[in-house]
């Protein structure tokens, strides 16, 4: 198939929520596709959310920033953001599930474990993995249960039980991820990558995370724009945006999940003040404290 002539197709989470049919489930946060045998026709597609796909049957080959891939029953391919899909070809029996998540709704799910998913899945950007055997059924389980809440989005909290069962799925993706010892790629050892996981130990380890970027570089003792062109190449983000997504998942946990009064919530967090608090999760929630620490995460 030749996709020279044509123009390549940003997709983000708000475009999953546009009426298309292919989209079977979407809260913002979460999205889940069905079927993806009519994706050809907006081949190449720009990716620009978390995405896992799960192979239930039959085969898929494809290209990811140029390199080929191939996905078969009982395996699945986890990828960071921003990469590119091109040149689909699929077996006429192919089947499956794929679930797009956000970076916040990662965070919120993984909780202190986020970095092991993000240290495994931005070294590779793409990581395919083969179910053992005594997964296989487990996440049968998975697929049946997702398609079921699927079915009857119409019950009571429904997204927040869909949201539970991915997290639960999530917790044991993370646990198959630690059993791979090593990363296939040369570059996962390089000095760069290495640098770019002790960065994001670094933000972990660290109380207040809100800090420039400069802090950190000095932590780890590099110039700040090396340390950005570092994260930009291993992971397609910033430095301060990996700091922000940190942070922002340190508010959301400290608002929805404590009695700490926002007040002490800003302090504890290192903002010098109530309204630079304030402002802060304005700009990065698109709302107030008390609005976010109402709406329970």
């Amino acid at each position: 198939m030749e996709n020279n002539q044509l123009v390549l197709k940003e997709l983000n989470m708000e475009d999953l929520n546009n009426g298309n049919q292919l989209v079977k489930y979407y809260d913002g946060d979460v999205a889940i596709v069905d079927d993806i045998h009519d994706l050809k026709d907006v081949a190449p597609l720009y990716a620009k959310m978390n995405f896992i796909i799960i192979c239930t049957n039959g085969r898929i080959q494809f290209e990811i920033n140029d390199k080929q891939l191939r996905l078969e029953k009982e395996e699945i391919l986890l990828s960071a953001p921003y990469v590119i899909l091109d040149n689909y070809m699929f077996s006429p029996d192919f089947e499956c599930k794929i679930l797009c998540l956000s970076d916040d709704i990662i965070h919120a799910m993984l909780g202190d474990m986020v970095n092991r998913w993000n240290v495994s899945i931005y070294s590779r950007k793409t990581n395919i993995i083969t179910l053992p055997q005594e997964d296989r059924e487990q996440f049968v389980y998975y697929y049946e249960l997702i398609k079921f809440k699927m079915q009857h989005q119409d019950r009571p909290n429904n997204t927040l039980t869909m949201q539970a069962v991915i997290q639960a799925m999530l917790y044991d993706v993370i646990g198959l991820l630690d059993e791979q010892t090593q990363l296939e790629s040369d570059d996962a050892e390089s000095h760069g990558n290495v640098v770019f996981h002790n960065f994001l130990r670094l933000i972990t380890s660290n109380d207040v995370k809100h800090r420039p970027v400069e802090y950190y570089a000095e932590q780890l003792n590099i110039r700040p724009k090396y340390l950005t062109m570092l994260c930009t190449k291993y992971s397609g983000k910033s430095a301060s945006a990996w700091i922000t997504q940190y942070t922002k998942e340190d508010i959301r946990h400290l608002l929805c999940h404590t009695t700490m009064s926002v007040k002490e919530i800003a302090f504890k967090l290192g903002f010098p003040n109530l309204s630079f608090f304030g402002s802060y999760v304005r700009r990065n929630f698109g709302m107030s404290p008390l609005k976010l620490r109402a709406q329970k995460g």
